[in-house]
């Protein structure tokens, strides 16, 4: 969905659009999948932390997911793609003082997103953007901490405080404005979105997700349309619809042996760009069909030699320091569990 809906700015074609912004007008398909993992993030981390109980290893969890296929990226990018396709020479591009390769990696690092390499894409409709996919990592794992934030204070310890704690949260960011915040209006919709799915992930014993409550909430979209609660109905009936056709036998049986969709994310936008860069002739249908066919294989690459085996090492090292730290408790000794 990203794949496809970046495709209409980097590589335009008249008489094409993305299909949700032509229905919807206020969001277009890239956005829209951003929020529905957003929301898949926030139930399926929040129901893990849940049920192992232990800060320590989620937040190491988290830091061994993120930032080694991120980092693969961002080097990739850095050393190997910023230098093939830059406008200059590769002492130029390495010395540049306008867009530093070193502040580059370093500030995407720390999460502080950095979008520029010398002179690279610099010609094309998305102008200069090596990867315009990366901003989402920041508030992913501002989302990450405030939901350790809350697990350790206590917050979700009782399922009615919990959900009150994550309910207010939701009602709050509501009342935040984007303007001044982020070019991107609709920031604080992900953090929503994130504590929704933990809502669902505190309740699941309370919840039964079934044909009725999908009527209801599309009901409630309805009634509610042109309302300013309209988006807010809608992308909650889109989540819980999902969530129920993943549920379905067939879907069970469908489902992938192995998780390439983080690398498929992180590799779009920059598989994009080279294609635009060399295809924006072919229009954007090329760009989205042979993006997502690379990026599938990026994304496999990714999964096997860096991601699966970094989660395996984070695992390992999760269980070395709880032994190291706690070695005479089954508890999570960092929240007093």
């Amino acid at each position: 969905m990203v794949i496809y809906g970046h495709a209409y700015s980097i590589a335009p074609e008249v008489g094409r659009s993305d299909f949700i912004q032509d229905i919807l007008g206020f969001d277009y398909t890239g956005s829209l999948a951003v929020k529905i993992f957003f929301f898949i993030s926030g139930l399926v981390v929040t129901n893990s932390l849940l049920v192992k109980r232990n800060a320590l290893s989620f937040l190491i969890s988290r830091v061994f997911r993120i930032w080694p296929a991120f980092m693969f990226v961002v080097l990739s990018c850095a050393f190997v793609i910023g230098p093939i396709y830059t406008d200059y020479t590769l002492g130029d591009y390495f010395h540049s003082p306008q867009f530093s390769v070193v502040d580059y990696v370093v500030s995407n690092f720390r999460l502080d997103i950095r979008y520029y390499l010398p002179g690279v894409f610099f010609e094309l409709p998305y102008e200069a953007a090596v990867n315009g996919s990366l901003w989402t990592l920041f508030y992913e794992v501002a989302a990450y901490l405030m939901l350790l934030l809350f697990y350790m204070g206590g917050l979700l310890r009782d399922r009615f405080v919990g959900s009150l704690s994550l309910g207010l949260s939701i009602l709050m960011l509501h009342f935040i404005q984007p303007d001044g915040m982020h070019a991107v209006w609709h920031q604080p919709f992900l953090m929503q979105c994130f504590a929704f799915g933990a809502l669902l992930a505190l309740n699941k014993d309370f919840f039964n997700l079934h044909i009725g409550v999908l009527v209801l909430a599309w009901s409630a979209y309805v009634a509610g349309a042109d309302s300013s609660a309209e988006r807010y109905f809608l992308y909650i009936a889109i989540f819980l619809t999902l969530l129920y056709i993943s549920s379905l036998k067939l879907m069970l049986r469908l489902k992938a042996p192995v998780d390439i969709s983080y690398g498929v994310y992180l590799w779009g936008f920059p598989v994009q760009q080279m294609m635009a860069y060399h295809f924006l002739d072919w229009g954007v249908r090329f760009n989205q069909i042979a993006s997502l066919i690379l990026c599938i294989i990026l994304g496999l690459i990714s999964w096997y030699f860096v991601e699966a085996r970094c989660i395996r090492y984070g695992t390992q090292f999760s269980r070395f320091l709880n032994k190291k730290l706690f070695p005479n408790s089954g508890k999570d000794m960092v929240s007093g569990r």
